[in-house]
């Protein structure tokens, strides 16, 4: 009995000394672009598995302990899918294994760490070896280790990756993340903004020399055609050709614009927002009619509102209130067409909103200078598509 004791203790602290052998996300990314890493017999073509296991062995951690321990003694419950060997745990989280593809990772919809990995071959027998890990209690949560495969010398050797040249549609994004192609070769990179319902997704074509940034994509989504609005209108491909973010307040949460261009020229252009968590219009123009126009509202300081204005055919104003990208509520300023006098031509009224004091059509007489937003708006092309979200 006292034998099995010491040697339940002996394995304990075996276990303790390992799991301090790990990194957290933040060490590994304060380490991994310092460091080339050596590939032990990784010869003319490694595939992704050898490629991981020399990334192991220099920086460690949990995740890829359990991806690589899966690729050397796969569990017995293990199947095939395609080219693809996946191990389903008990604890709600999967291993991938696709050699031939080069992909590998453990996904979950736990808070555990997860990762995947792949590789790229280039033209010039070099190959692009990549890790993405996640960490859902490290200040570091989302971290990507890029690096360039030299098999003369068997060497792995830090490089940059699209990520480190790209340039978000606006500084005040919300989240970025990325997609490794577990089928393909492209890179994604995802924007993600409190205003839209799904991410802006950038796709990094590969030619087996370097990434080209292609054309934006825009998952197919829902909005209303106007604050309190019972119907739906659907972002459809081909009805816009370019989009922006634009933060009014100074924030940090920008409204979401979408505009059809020609020849450089906007021909019209929409204003979305969120209004009690839906995607809503809020504004409207054309080349040929109207315009889209922006005023300060009082209070300033830490709550900082705008109205946002536009006329419509029949002469009408209407005004959205907004803090950052929230809508607080609308009002219009419409004529009176039922007056035949002079007098009281305008029906102000407030159409939809929360219900609070400062709703009030005093709001159109405490309109500050209009803020010009044409230098602030930077057009992006962009395409609509329907398909699965990452």
């Amino acid at each position: 009995m006292k034998k099995s004791i010491i040697a339940l203790m002996m394995l304990t602290c075996a276990i303790s000394v390992a799991a301090q052998d790990y990194l957290s996300n933040s060490e590994i990314n304060s380490q991994w672009r310092k460091k080339a890493i050596t590939v032990k017999n990784g010869g003319q073509s490694p595939d992704v598995v050898t490629l991981l296991k020399a990334f192991q062995q220099a920086l460690p951690s949990w995740v890829v302990g359990e991806v690589l321990g899966q690729a050397d003694l796969p569990a017995p419950s293990t199947r095939q899918s395609g080219t693809a060997s996946i191990f389903d745990a008990e604890d709600d989280y999967r291993i991938l294994i696709d050699r031939r593809n080069g992909y590998v990772d453990l996904e979950s919809e736990t808070d555990i760490s997860q990762m995947a990995a792949c590789v790229w071959r280039k033209d010039n027998g070099h190959r692009i070896f990549a890790v993405t890990l996640y960490e859902q209690h490290d200040p570091v949560q989302n971290l990507l280790c890029w690096y360039d495969y030299d098999p003369a010398t068997e060497t792995m050797t830090p490089t940059k990756s699209p990520l480190d040249d790209f340039k978000p549609s606006c500084d005040r994004y919300e989240a970025l993340s990325w997609t490794l192609p577990m089928k393909g070769t492209d890179f994604q990179i995802h924007e993600y903004y409190n205003v839209l319902s799904n991410p802006i997704t950038h796709i990094y074509k590969w030619d087996r020399k370097q990434f080209t940034a292609d054309i934006a994509q825009i998952n197919m989504f829902e909005y209303f055609p106007s604050v309190g609005s019972t119907h739906y209108a659907v972002l459809r491909p081909d009805e816009w050709t370019h989009y922006a973010l634009v933060d009014l307040t100074g924030e940090g949460n920008p409204v979401f614009m979408l505009a059809k261009l020609e020849d450089g020229k906007v021909l019209e252009r929409i204003m979305l927002a969120q209004f009690k968590g839906d995607i809503c219009q809020i504004a409207e123009s054309s080349a040929e009619f109207g315009a889209i126009s922006v005023y300060p509202l009082p209070p300033q300081g830490n709550n900082k509102r705008v109205a946002v204005q536009y006329r419509d055919q029949p002469g009408g104003y209407w005004y959205t209130i907004l803090t950052g990208c929230y809508v607080q509520f609308t009002l219009s300023d419409l004529p009176n067409f039922s007056k035949a006098s002079d007098e009281d031509t305008r029906v102000i009224s407030v159409e939809e909103g929360y219900g609070a004091p400062d709703e009030t059509t005093e709001i159109i007489n405490q309109l500050g200078t209009e803020i010009y937003i044409g230098d602030k708006i930077t057009w992006h092309p962009f395409k609509v598509i329907d398909e699965e979200l990452p």
